[in-house]
């Protein structure tokens, strides 16, 4: 230690600066810190916006699905009832229903799903 400053001039500079070092890095930390979460509160928000969409696109679908199975339905009932097309026709529309029916299941599944707290 050089004798021409006193031992507690050296020992409060040193005090000093290691406190700003401890600031300095707190404070890197903590900007990372902040950055992280703007980065993860970004990412939630897409992912919501996602599973909207999904969402919507799923109801579009089975929406449209409905109508042409009522449409389709409607075609079938000019047939005559004993007749074989009119056979095919109920076969296909009891299929679409139960292709339905599963599509909405899911769809619920998914909705109940994310919906779920952490």
């Amino acid at each position: 230690m050089p004798t021409f400053l006193p031992p507690w001039l050296w020992l409060t500079g040193g005090l000093l600066l290691g406190l700003s070092l401890c600031l300095v890095l707190g404070l890197l930390c903590h900007d990372r810190w902040c950055q992280a979460m703007c980065r993860r509160r970004d990412l939630l928000a897409q992912l919501a916006e996602r599973e909207r969409l999904a969402s919507d696109v799923h109801d579009a679908l089975l929406q449209g699905m409905q109508g042409i199975l009522l449409s389709f339905q409607s075609v079938g009932q000019r047939f005559p009832a004993g007749s074989a097309e009119r056979a095919a026709i109920e076969h296909l529309l009891d299929q679409g229903d139960a292709a339905l029916a599963d599509g909405r299941q899911r769809l619920l599944a998914l909705r109940s799903a994310t919906k779920k707290p952490d």
